[in-house]
């Protein structure tokens, strides 16, 4: 009786790693094959048949001999230090020739009173494919996104944080001093510390936060910050997005310029050109002797200079009062 229970329960245990939808093989010490489930057959496209009773089945699923060999060095690596492996990450190739991302763990057993290594494979491709399409989303897109700890160190800075900021991953990465490169002014640096902590308090997020970042190359640039917490990497982070408005704010601050010059000229222009009228029509009239002529002309002269003169003056209180017109605008405005 003992004796078929335990029989029936091999069956159900054979049954279920038989019917499991990871790769379960299990090996000798030479890595020689002695079991192969359904799902090894389905993954690799290898049947048991074909690789049971030999270890050709390795150099099949790993046919580049340099990454077959990096492979066997980091298990050898992983071996030497204990005798079982886990999440061991590998790229196989199936008999189709299409490659497959396989997480390993192994287990040393003893079966029928000889060590055996059962190896199971999960078949994540799917999942480092949609992590791949979303890294290459978030590293494309035309906005700067860094994911911090909760400390502020930087854990993830896509290309457009460089770009807009000068500073590379390799001097991002892993640090939380990036933020005093970009708020090297340490008042300023304090200000905007303080207005997020004042933020955070209270939502634990803030969005279109706006303020002045140092490139690298020691440029201005105005950022509007949003930040949202996430899980990452199996812990809380924030990602923080930083659109660059830095041109928007130049063209509102240009567009105001122009506005607020339009005004100012509007009233000197008119009486100028009044003037003007009134001295074309004397003409006309005979009114007006040459010299007399002249002298009404040179005092426009005068009105006009006086225009000009003011234009400049007030060009460049606006290009040395506006931090957010930047340089190549800011000499326009200085200009003579």
């Amino acid at each position: 009786m003992a004796e078929k229970k335990q029989d029936q329960i091999g069956c159900i245990e054979a049954g279920i790693l038989e019917n499991a939808l990871v790769i379960i093989a299990v090996l000798d010490k030479k890595g020689k094959i002695l079991a192969w489930n359904r799902a090894a057959e389905t993954i690799t496209g290898y049947t048991k048949q074909e690789v049971i009773g030999s270890a050709a089945i390795w150099r099949l699923m790993y046919p580049d001999k340099a990454y077959r060999d990096s492979v066997t060095s980091r298990i050898e690596k992983i071996l030497a230090a204990k005798d079982y492996f886990e999440n061991f990450e590998t790229t196989i190739h199936t008999r189709s020739g299409s490659s497959r991302v396989i997480l390993w763990n192994t287990k040393e057993i003893n079966l029928e009173g000889m060590s055996r290594i059962v190896a199971v494979g999960q078949d994540i491709t799917h999942v480092r494919e949609l992590d791949a399409f979303r890294e290459n989303i978030i590293d494309n897109a035309n906005v700067l996104i860094s994911i911090l700890d909760l400390h502020g160190k930087v854990v993830m800075w896509n290309k457009a944080a460089e770009e807009i900021t000068g500073y590379p991953r390799a001097e991002a990465i892993g640090r939380h001093e990036i933020w005093k490169q970009l708020y090297p002014d340490k008042d300023y640096r304090d200000t905007v510390t303080r207005q997020i902590k004042e933020v955070i308090s209270s939502k634990r997020h803030f969005a279109n936060l706006e303020t002045s970042v140092t490139t690298k190359s020691g440029e201005k640039r105005i950022i509007s910050w949003n930040t949202r917490q996430i899980e990452f990497s199996g812990g809380h982070h924030v990602i923080a997005i930083g659109v660059d408005i830095t041109e928007r704010k130049a063209e509102k601050a240009l567009v105001a310029y122009m506005t607020e010059m339009a005004m100012r000229m509007k009233q000197p222009v008119e009486i100028i050109r009044d003037n003007l009228r009134d001295v074309a029509e004397l003409i006309r009239m005979g009114k007006l002797t040459p010299e007399e002529t002249a002298m009404l002309l040179d005092g426009q002269v005068r009105n006009a200079t006086q225009i000009t003169a003011n234009v400049q003056e007030f060009q460049k209180a606006i290009a040395e009062r506006n931090q957010y017109i930047p340089e190549a605008y800011r000499e326009f405005l200085k200009g003579d």
